[in-house]
């Protein structure tokens, strides 16, 4: 699909999304975190789709690179990144992208037998990078705990928050011929 198409569907191509990081300022490390999140977010759809679920890769891929958008700016205000970032997004004209990227924190679980979405698609990829390193999800939430656990309420949060992707991690890996340990190594070989 061709940028002119993608705007078409409310997705900002790749040439796009980086132009949006760059005129939002988000710092290189930032931007380095959302290409990896992209690009599992990608394997994963990628994956899906060749097994017949209805998932939308451009979406995932947008999604990903743009998740933190507002994410160096919530570091000095205290703002909920993921609400903020959606709402930059649907100002520039991307709402579908701006869907996805509001639930990259909590995550709105579909209804049980649905499909999997591309929010679930991108929050999945997120929980499963640190910084730029893929990660089990044990891995990711005890870097999770040690740097936002601070209060008993936030690490209540945080252990449930683990318990839903571990169960989102099995209904996305149960539709694959690989599972969730083998991440890491397919994106080694693309």
């Amino acid at each position: 699909m061709n940028g002119a198409d993608l705007r078409d569907l409310g997705i900002p191509d790749r040439k796009r999304c980086y132009e949006i990081l760059h005129e939002f300022g988000v710092p290189p490390h930032i931007v380095a975190h959302g290409e990896m999140v992209a690009r599992v977010g990608v394997l994963i759809a990628r994956a899906l789709e060749e097994v017949g679920e209805p998932v939308d890769v451009a979406l995932v891929e947008a999604a990903g690179l743009l998740h933190d958008l507002t994410k160096h700016r919530s570091l000095v205000t205290g703002e909920n990144h993921a609400e903020t970032a959606a709402q930059e997004l649907r100002r520039l004209g991307y709402p579908r992208v701006a869907e996805v990227v509001a639930q990259h924190v909590f995550l709105k679980p579909g209804p049980p037998g649905s499909p999997i979405r591309e929010a679930e698609i991108v929050y999945y990829a997120d929980k499963r990078v640190r910084h730029t390193e893929i990660v089990s999800l044990k891995e990711r939430f005890e870097d999770l705990r040690a740097r936002y656990g601070k209060t008993v309420s936030s690490l209540v949060r945080l252990h449930r928050l683990e318990e839903m992707t571990r169960l989102l991690e099995r209904r996305i890996f149960k539709k694959l011929p690989f599972g969730p340990e083998k991440v890491k190594e397919l994106l080694d070989e693309t």
